[in-house]
């Protein structure tokens, strides 16, 4: 009798293989299936490749929990219901057969339950992972376990960690002036298109400011390249104490820089860069020939509510050439020459 369920468990384990071998479309021959097992064998995934081809079940914990029943329980509840067919006293045995019945199903549900929850860090440190994907939310999973799982959570949280520091480096560097750590010229585009569209949207008065340090190649010259960028650093640092946070700042090529000055009109702007112009005056810089005293040409252009940033940007660009034809340390508004820029724009 024990040698005809052992034929039974085994015809249902082959079954079961013929099925998985049929669901993963191989011709169910020796050589085929021999080969298949080999290539998976080399990979470690065999039953993990087998498994996924199953319509049933699609989480990792079902495949597992799948395993745990027909390892375990399937040959034992065969045993039973072929006991019960073969016993010519039903009766008697049927109240033992019962009773192991329901200590299995018990210890089926208790297995089951234990796997769920000792495979729960896999699904946290999936989720987690998922959420710092799509959500850019960064994982807190335990680092102090040191089995397997552990070391695969402490593992995603120190390379998500490390990953995110070195996408956060190279986006700053990719957007920031090596030299002042303001904006670069490409950062400067993106800004301006945003905040255009935003006060053309909300209808926000703000006001673009483009300047020059004053005689800035000749200071290269003179005084040499390292005094220039402490010039430029100087400058930077000078114009960031006298904005507020809001407001934004970009170097848009070699001595230029463009500044964004929100809820700020015209005549507001004037005096900020006013103020500007005064705290950098009074704070020269030493060389080893002389004192450098720096002054800046300012061009300024309040956005109307309806320019494009091309135009916007045009027009401050005026602003500052008029600047610059009065002298060094001119402050222009781009309102006193509105009647220049609709000739220039019609031509």
């Amino acid at each position: 009798m024990c040698f005809q369920a052992v034929k039974i468990i085994i015809c249902f384990f082959l079954f079961i293989g013929m099925y998985l071998a049929k669901l993963i479309n191989l011709q169910c021959n020796k050589s085929s299936i021999y080969a298949y097992i080999i290539k998976k064998m080399k990979s470690k995934l065999l039953l993990y490749s087998l498994l996924s081809s199953l319509p049933f079940p699609k989480s990792y914990l079902g495949k597992i929990m799948l395993i745990a029943f027909l390892g375990t329980h399937v040959p034992l509840l065969v045993l039973i219901f072929y006991s019960l067919y073969q016993s010519n006293e039903f009766d008697s045995k049927l109240k033992v057969l019962l009773i192991t019945l329901v200590a299995t199903l018990l210890g089926t549900a208790f297995t089951l339950y234990m796997l769920y929850l000792l495979l729960s860090p896999v699904s946290l440190a999936s989720s987690m992972l998922r959420d710092y994907i799509n959500n850019k939310k960064m994982p807190e999973l335990p680092t102090e376990f040191t089995d397997e799982v552990g070391r695969l959570m402490a593992d995603i949280q120190y390379t998500v960690k490390n990953s995110d520091e070195l996408i956060q480096s190279l986006e700053k560097t990719s957007m920031t002036d090596y030299l002042t750590g303001v904006y670069n010229r490409y950062s400067c585009e993106m800004r301006l298109r945003e905040d255009v569209a935003r006060a053309r949207r909300v209808g926000e008065t703000m006001s673009l400011v483009m300047l020059d340090i004053d005689d800035f190649k000749l200071i290269n010259d003179r005084y040499g390249h390292d005094n220039g960028d402490t010039c430029l650093r100087q400058t930077v640092d000078i114009i960031r104490n006298n904005i507020r946070q809001g407001d934004w700042l970009a170097r848009w090529g070699g001595d230029e820089f463009i500044l964004m000055l929100f809820n700020s009109d015209e005549e507001s702007s004037v005096k900020t860069m006013e103020r500007i112009g005064f705290a950098l005056g009074d704070k020269s810089i030493t060389t080893q020939q002389s004192q450098i005293s720096l002054t800046l040409s300012i061009g300024i252009c309040q956005y109307n509510g309806e320019d494009e940033p091309d135009t916007l940007f045009k027009k401050v660009d005026i602003a500052l050439l008029q600047a610059k034809r009065r002298g060094k340390g001119q402050i222009v508004a781009f309102s006193n020459f509105q009647t220049l820029f609709n000739t220039e724009s019609e031509s």
